[in-house]
């Protein structure tokens, strides 16, 4: 599933290329993804201009220039493709028609979804009113982290809840730990002060990192899951199970184990 730096490198590429452009009309192709597609949408959002686009945690909002508001989520396959000539591939969900060009949301898995809101509402709405800091952001700092350091779980998974920070994903914790030298397995309230401000500048300079590099790779006016990659050739630990660890350059190997379902990978030598 596309994490932070991916969202914000299709948010970048949007607010380029479709800022201030009227949409002349909507076409749902297909209203099922996780949530069916309102057909209020088509009606409410003609003739109206995208103003902004934002990005809060994994989620991209449109706001638009009357009333209304669009909140995406690309689940694991959603992308957009932006093109002057349409032509409608399998799994093409909507199709936002502007004077010279189409914005298309195409989702093969349909875990994405779109939802329209008011305005006022959209920050209220039940996907994001929870969601913790944004990771980049100054309120995910030291102090921040030193009062959440009496929760019963592991390292790992406090940075995967999206309600303690918003955006991270499997990937990226694994990455965020390898780089702070953090074993993932570790109990939150074993952590060192030197520890946190180690795992907080890890979580930005990586992040940082990946958004640029994110954003060279976007090619033909599509921003799609196989595009963006994950940060492609810099990735350290994460799927290098069996591989000799990058910072120890001796036989200690990468391990994989699970936690929560998911995959985590680390070094067992220099991950403390």
């Amino acid at each position: 599933m596309p994490e932070l730096p991916e969202v914000e490198t299709v948010r970048i590429f949007l607010k380029k290329n479709v800022i201030q452009k009227k949409i002349l009309s909507i076409k749902i192709e297909d209203s099922n993804l996780r949530f069916q597609i309102s057909n209020e949408i088509p009606i409410k959002l003609r003739n109206s201009m995208i103003t902004k686009i934002l990005r809060r945690g994994k989620y991209l909002i449109f706001l638009y220039s009357n009333d209304y508001a669009l909140l995406f989520h690309l689940g694991m396959t959603g992308y957009f493709r932006l093109t002057d000539s349409y032509k409608k591939k399998k799994h093409d969900h909507i199709v936002f028609i502007f004077s010279e060009e189409k914005l298309i949301f195409n989702d093969i898995r349909k875990f994405g979804f779109v939802k329209i809101y008011k305005k006022q509402r959209i920050f209220t709405s039940k996907h994001i009113k929870n969601l913790g800091p944004e990771p980049l952001s100054k309120a995910f700092d030291f102090e921040y982290f030193h009062k959440n350091l009496n929760r019963k779980t592991n390292i790992k998974n406090l940075l995967m809840n999206q309600n303690f920070v918003s955006g991270l994903g499997n990937i990226y914790c694994s990455e965020i730990l390898f780089d702070s030298q953090v074993k993932p397995t570790r109990s939150v309230k074993s952590l060192k002060d030197k520890e946190l401000k180690r795992i907080i500048g890890s979580a930005k300079k990586i992040l940082k990192n990946s958004i640029k590099l994110g954003g060279t790779t976007i090619k033909n006016f599509i921003v799609s899951y196989e595009e963006i990659g994950y940060f492609k050739n810099n990735l350290m630990v994460y799927g290098r199970e069996g591989c000799n660890c990058m910072r120890c350059k001796k036989s200690i190997l990468v391990k994989k184990i699970n936690q929560s379902g998911r995959s985590t990978f680390f070094c067992t030598e220099c991950q403390l």
